[in-house]
């Protein structure tokens, strides 16, 4: 598989696949933590108020709900992934500790770019 490389029609700069999920992943972390620390800074360390805030109603359980089934179909997806293109599973702890330490939406980018690296990188046939 190859990186593709997409041009910004305004600039006519290029940047990659590659490069867009370390941006997206950056974004990721910093994103979903700006609401977090201001509950936080508001609540304190509660947890049970966290969750009881997360399944307030039926919207944000809703959004709650999808957001963990998204996580595990992502933690599957990675162990498999990681599987089928040969690298160490060990980095599936990470991307696990990354998905409900940070998000989501970091775990996932930051995962496609290390994917990307090592479909990148030549494979030695045994």
């Amino acid at each position: 598989m190859q990186n593709i490389t997409y041009i910004q029609p305004a600039s006519r700069k290029f940047f990659t696949a590659k490069s867009l999920y370390l941006l997206l992943a950056i974004i990721g972390a910093i994103d979903p933590w700006i609401f977090l620390f201001k509950f936080f800074s508001q609540n304190g360390l509660a947890v049970d108020l966290f969750f009881q805030s997360a399944f307030a109603n039926y919207i944000s359980s809703a959004v709650a709900a999808d957001l963990l089934i998204s996580a595990l179909v992502f933690c599957c997806f990675s162990f498999l992934e990681l599987k089928r293109i040969g690298v160490s599973q060990r980095w599936l702890f990470l991307y696990v500790v990354i998905t409900f330490g940070i998000g989501l939406s970091c775990a996932l980018p930051l995962f496609l770019y290390f994917r990307e690296q090592a479909l990148e990188t030549p494979k030695l046939d045994k």
